[in-house]
């Protein structure tokens, strides 16, 4: 059975020793600045592992081992989300989530401990690339800010991976956002505006639109979506009065059309949100009602909606008990179903019997991420599970026993007990009861 997380000592002087080591390897990190430039805060991180010659310890062993588990392993995430969660100093764990990203789309993620003080957070974005069987590739970083932006290019599948430091810890809340990468390019208006989309058909099916339709009063200001120069302003044709912006943002044109007036000239520089003109009706839209045709061309058309829509920012209200984060529950009900993602469309994952355990990692709105005792991830409704404070059997010993660490026979024993001792059951996994001794020691009991 592959168990996720590791089970290491605790010992204040372990912890303390980490600490000067660590503060070494960022001594060595200011020695080589002259000679060596890291991409992100992680990368830097990791170059002062490796130069204090900590990278080969333990925990940094299972730091690492954690981060590139956690990239097999992502949950779904739905945007916008939030969730409040805790993470253990002496754990070296990290969390992935899997998100879907349309071309011309921004991700905006953000982690932050309750005392900003605790230590360094580390977001990595990942692009999957099973499309040529490479894994995933690494596309964006968190800042020192502890934040991450990036703008799609490329429609797909994303990983994105949290990590904090070794030996930071506490409790945190993170955020992450789906967002428009360019300003809405008709003043006053939103991605509600537009009434004919990219693709639709044309000329009785001759051809398709390459843009939007964004409806608005004539006269209304027409803005920069990006920074840029004007390329060109033309008058004719099927745009009627036209302006073309080279986008420095995108590396692309952007392409505002059926204008009443221009208002700027060729070769001038804007920035995002200069107005270029007002919206009208001129060129083949003289018989429709005033709106802006807005499109975007790189090695040809490409659909401006992802671009300019900005969803809902308003991630929905965490009700599960945030409190919890961090301890162990059980489920009170059977079967009770394990999520890919904190929704039900999101589907089933796994169903667990009645009194299973589960390891709470965070709360969002009203289901708990967890790990299972094997590693698995997901989520959870928080109706399913309950505290495992109270115990719902005893057990006592028939002959001398050892407690495990973890649910694994070939994990080493928490403790040995001795034939008699009463023990208290709080859940089960598999063919293991989790148990407390009588000395408050908690671990995993063969049930055999």
């Amino acid at each position: 059975m592959r168990i996720a997380r590791l089970e290491r000592h605790r010992s204040p002087l372990l912890l303390f020793g980490l600490l000067l080591i660590l503060g070494a390897g960022c001594a060595k990190v200011e020695d080589i600045r002259g000679h060596y430039t890291p991409q992100s805060p992680r990368e830097a991180y990791e170059r002062g592992l490796e130069t204090s010659g900590l990278s080969e310890s333990v925990m940094a062993t299972a730091w690492l081992q954690a981060a590139e588990e956690a990239i097999r392993n992502p949950v779904l995430l739905i945007s916008p989300y939030l969730e409040s969660g805790y993470v253990d100093p002496a754990e070296p764990v990290a969390g992935a989530f899997r998100v879907a990203l349309n071309r011309g789309q921004r991700l905006e993620a953000h982690m932050s401990f309750a005392r900003p003080d605790t230590g360094q957070v580390f977001l990595d974005l990942f692009r999957e690339m099973t499309e040529q069987g490479l894994g995933v590739r690494r596309v964006a970083s968190s800042d020192s800010t502890q934040s991450l932006v990036f703008d799609a290019t490329t429609a797909g599948n994303y990983v994105l991976r949290v990590q904090v430091e070794l030996l930071a810890g506490g409790r945190y809340e993170l955020s992450v956002h789906t967002r428009a990468s360019i300003i809405f390019p008709v003043s006053g208006r939103d991605s509600r505006a537009i009434q004919s989309v990219f693709g639709d058909s044309r000329d009785a099916g001759r051809r398709s639109h390459h843009g939007v339709d964004i409806f608005a009063p004539r006269g209304t200001p027409v803005v920069a979506a990006t920074d840029g120069f004007i390329s060109s302003t033309r008058v004719g044709g099927l745009g009627g009065k036209t302006v073309w912006v080279r986008s420095s943002q995108m590396g692309g044109n952007l392409y505002y059309a059926h204008l009443d007036q221009q208002l700027v000239q060729e070769g001038a520089r804007v920035t995002a949100g200069d107005t270029l003109g007002l919206v009208g009706n001129t060129g083949n839209a003289r018989t429709t009602a005033p709106h802006l045709h807005f499109g975007i061309y790189r090695n040809g058309p490409i659909d401006p909606y992802p671009f300019v829509h900005e969803p809902s920012q308003e991630p929905a209200r965490i009700v599960a008990n945030t409190a919890r984060a961090g301890s162990w529950m059980r489920t009170n009900i059977g079967p009770s179903i394990v999520r890919p993602g904190p929704s039900t469309r999101s589907g089933e994952k796994q169903r667990l019997d009645e009194n299973t355990s589960v390891h709470i990692l965070a709360a969002t709105s009203n289901y708990y991420r967890i790990q299972l005792p094997d590693g698995t991830p997901g989520y959870i409704s928080a109706v399913q599970v309950e505290s495992e404070e109270s115990p719902i059997s005893e057990r006592i010993l028939a002959s001398t026993t050892s407690i495990q660490r973890v649910p694994d026979a070939r994990a080493g024993a928490l403790t040995i007990e001795p034939i008699g001792n009463a023990l208290s059951i709080r859940s089960r996994f598999g063919d293991y009861l989790r148990v407390t001794t009588t000395a408050g020691k908690t671990g995993w009991l063969l049930d055999i």
